[in-house]
């Protein structure tokens, strides 16, 4: 592993922090534990919904049996399988690891946690995964070069945060989901009683182009190196 954990001096003014995470990382939950012990937060809020939560409890084992028997034909067959596709459709009908590890801080330190991504959008993309799991598009999967690179992601996350490169878009989907989360998180820091909120999101979410979180004035982490933006 590679990164350069940052600096980040935690003042009594500092009462809201956004920790920046890529999805689906192998090195995501040992990051997001150190950084959650690091700020000490008295509760979070994370980049699921209840929907999305609900639909991995309940189907995970179902598409997972389902994925592993199309990579297993595809062995039989002397077809290639990539590590980096097979991680990255497993990963899609699991829990996130920010679930597993957010829950688990919370339970270790009784402090509560929050879910609050809209459901609709995660309606809207899981609707049509009997499609996107199916045998053909599996196979199609596999010959995306793109999906066969592991540090697609990161290297996108460092053009941004190093060089000011944007390579992704922040998009409407994301304008109206970040609009209705840092709602959300206003509404909890109210009744807060100054105590230190850390929300859990994509390191896209840091972009936050329209200042939608600004009234919270947070302390932005990239969770994957020295990057910190204040």
């Amino acid at each position: 592993m590679d990164w350069e954990y940052g600096n980040v001096t935690t003042m009594p003014g500092n009462m809201f922090f956004m920790l920046g995470v890529i999805h689906r990382d192998k090195y995501g939950p040992v990051l997001l534990k150190y950084w959650l012990d690091r700020i000490q937060p008295d509760s979070i809020t994370l980049e699921l919904s209840h929907y999305g939560m609900r639909f991995r409890r309940n189907f995970s084992k179902e598409y997972t049996r389902r994925i592993d028997k199309i990579i297993v034909n595809r062995k039989e067959k002397g077809e290639p399988c990539n590590e980096e596709v097979m991680a990255s459709l497993l990963s899609y009908v699991r829990m996130p690891y920010e679930y597993d590890v957010v829950s688990d801080y919370g339970t270790e330190h009784s402090i509560p946690f929050y879910l609050i991504d809209m459901d609709f959008f995660s309606f809207v993309k899981l609707r049509n995964i009997e499609d996107l799991l199916s045998e053909e598009n599996i196979d199609r999967m596999f010959s995306f070069p793109e999906l066969q690179n592991g540090n697609l992601e990161m290297t996108t996350a460092r053009l941004y945060f190093e060089k000011g490169i944007a390579l992704t878009r922040y998009g409407k989907e994301m304008y109206i989901r970040d609009r209705y989360m840092s709602t959300k998180i206003q509404d909890l820091m109210k009744h807060s009683n100054k105590k230190r909120l850390v929300h859990v999101c994509g390191w896209q979410h840091l972009q936050d182009p329209s200042g939608l979180y600004n009234a919270l004035n947070p302390i932005k982490v990239f969770f994957h190196d020295k990057t910190v933006c204040i």
